[in-house]
Formats: structure tokens, C-alpha cells, sequence
């Protein structure tokens, strides 16, 4: 009797395990170096390939994670592509090695964000033959004791150079004083529309996890982004202003104090409305108040540029 009452009971946990395994996304990471040999120094490129269900949130390793024996370069990400609940993210990284091992391997890892947990999920090995051009050192090695030295001739022309660098500074000063506060204000149109484009991607980003997660955290950063976004866009400090002073500041716009009001709600009384649509809405509105200052603050940057 007592075999039995364990045999149900066992069998039921062994149940819950396969339930809660079902409930985690399908998550396949692949990594492999594009090369099978390497030199000391010579960069050499990583693919680090993740499969896994479009509501899977990954992070891949960046510049903080030990590539170990490798150095890493530079890092490449690329955009994630979706067919229909699958999606591949994937990242080149630019690694390079100055260790002498013969044979020297990488593994890395990428984690897993669950609603209550992380998880990380390690690639398989790959390794790299290191290129050996000295194969055999004679001991002790022959040094020569006797050098001739050998004069350097000086082939620097400190005139010609000096010339040319004063009409080049004369070239740049004349470029300056007739089209300098043209080429400024194009400068700043270029940085001004970078800055809208890269607010408006993080802003989605933030809004999008927000709406899958439905937790404070991604909401604090949205309003955080965009006070951040329009300190930088109105040269004002208005990431220290309060919502009532943000308001006042634009002069008791609609948007701006509707949409405040309801994220400040959600926020400082630690709570999500049961329809979190209301909330999407009000930094919707917020993201378009930006759009509608960048277009204002652009327009008047244009007319001091003039016609183009």
C-alpha cells in the first residue's frame, strides 16, 4: 500500500515538472566561429544564432561578458526576423586572440528572462587552431653581439608642410567665416533627427515590453526616455520637473497633463489599470507630443538655415 500511495505520488510531481516545463518558450542558441584557424592578433568573427518564440525575451552577451581567451573587438547585431511565432535574433562579435594554446575554444551564454526567473542558456564549445609560425626554438638561441649602425636620413619638409598647413588653415577659416553658421545649423538638424529616431525605436521598444509584461518597471523607463528625450530636444532641464511643472511648461497642454496624470497614477500607486490599454494609450500620446515638439523645433532650425 505504502508503494503504491508512492508511485501516485511521484507520478504527480513528475507531472507538474513536464507542465512547467511546457510553459517555457522554445529557445534553440547556436554559436560557431566562421574560421577553423586563427593568427596571434588577427581578428576573427563569432555568430552567436538564437531560435525561439516570438514572446521569448533574450539578452546576448555584451561587452561585460569574459570571451576569455578572446578579446573582444566589436559586436554587430542585426535585426530580429519573425516567421509566424518563431523569430532568430543574431550577433556577429569581432573577437581576437593573443594567447599561444594550440587549440583555444569559446562558449557563451545567453539568458532567458521569465516572468519570476532567469535562465541561461549556453551555446556548444567551438574552438579555433592557432596559426604556429615558430615551431621550433634552438636553445640557447645565437645572438648577434656586433651591430654596424646605420644613419637615417631625415626626409621631413618642415617648410613644404608648413605651408601647406597654413593654406589649409586659411582654406578652412574662409569656409568658416561664409558658410560656418549654415554648416552649424545643418549639424544640428542632423543631430536633432538622429535623436528623434533613436528615441522614438527605445520609446516602442519600452512601450512594446510594457505591453507583454504589464509591470511597472518598463513603464518608469518610457516616462524617464521621454523626459530625457525633450531635456536634451528643449535644452531645459525637464527631467527634475514635476508633472504640474512639466505642464506649465507646455503651457497646460491636454496630452501632456492627461497622459502624466494616468502614468503617475499607475506608478506612485503601484498598480496597473485591469485595462492596461488606457495606460498603451497615455504614452502613445506622450511619444506623439515628442514627435509634434521635434517637428516645431526643426521647422524653426530650417528657417535659420534657409531654403536648401
Amino acid at each position: 500500500m505504502t508503494r503504491f500511495i508512492f508511485n501516485i505520488v511521484f507520478a504527480f510531481l513528475l507531472l507538474l515538472s513536464f507542465a512547467g516545463q511546457a510553459q517555457l518558450p522554445k529557445v534553440e542558441v547556436r554559436g560557431y566561429f566562421l574560421a577553423d584557424s586563427v593568427k596571434v592578433g588577427q581578428s576573427l568573427k563569432y555568430v552567436l544564432v538564437a531560435n525561439h518564440d516570438v514572446n521569448a525575451e533574450l539578452v546576448f552577451p555584451d561587452t561585460a561578458f569574459s570571451f576569455a581567451p578572446f578579446e573582444l573587438v566589436r559586436k554587430n547585431f542585426y535585426p530580429t526576423l519573425t516567421t509566424g511565432n518563431r523569430s532568430v535574433d543574431s550577433t556577429v562579435y569581432t573577437l581576437r586572440t593573443f594567447q599561444l594554446l594550440p587549440h583555444q575554444k569559446l562558449q557563451l551564454a545567453v539568458r532567458l528572462f521569465l516572468p519570476d526567473d532567469t535562465l541561461t542558456l549556453k551555446t556548444q564549445p567551438d574552438s579555433v587552431a592557432l596559426v604556429q609560425f615558430v615551431k621550433q626554438v634552438t636553445d640557447p638561441l645565437a645572438l648577434q653581439t656586433e651591430t654596424i649602425p646605420r644613419a637615417v636620413l631625415e626626409r621631413f619638409n618642415y617648410l613644404y608642410w608648413g605651408l601647406g598647413l597654413l593654406a589649409a588653415a586659411l582654406l578652412v577659416g574662409s569656409i568658416l567665416a561664409i558658410f560656418g553658421k549654415n554648416i552649424t545649423t545643418r549639424y544640428k538638424l542632423y543631430v536633432l533627427q538622429k535623436d528623434q529616431t533613436q528615441f522614438q525605436n527605445r520609446f516602442i521598444n519600452v512601450k512594446e515590453r510594457f505591453r507583454r509584461l504589464k509591470t511597472l518597471e518598463p513603464l518608469e523607463r518610457a516616462i524617464i526616455l521621454w523626459k530625457n528625450y525633450l531635456t536634451k530636444l528643449e535644452e531645459e532641464e525637464i527631467n527634475s520637473f514635476t508633472t504640474k511643472e512639466i505642464t506649465t511648461f507646455y503651457e497646460e497642454d491636454e496630452r501632456v497633463s492627461h497622459s502624466l496624470k494616468i502614468c503617475d497614477r499607475a506608478i506612485y500607486g503601484n498598480i496597473i489599470s485591469d485595462d492596461e490599454r488606457e495606460v498603451a494609450d497615455a504614452l502613445a500620446q506622450l511619444a506623439d507630443f515628442a514627435a509634434a515638439r521635434y517637428s516645431i523645433i526643426q521647422e524653426s532650425l530650417r528657417n535659420v538655415a534657409g531654403p536648401r
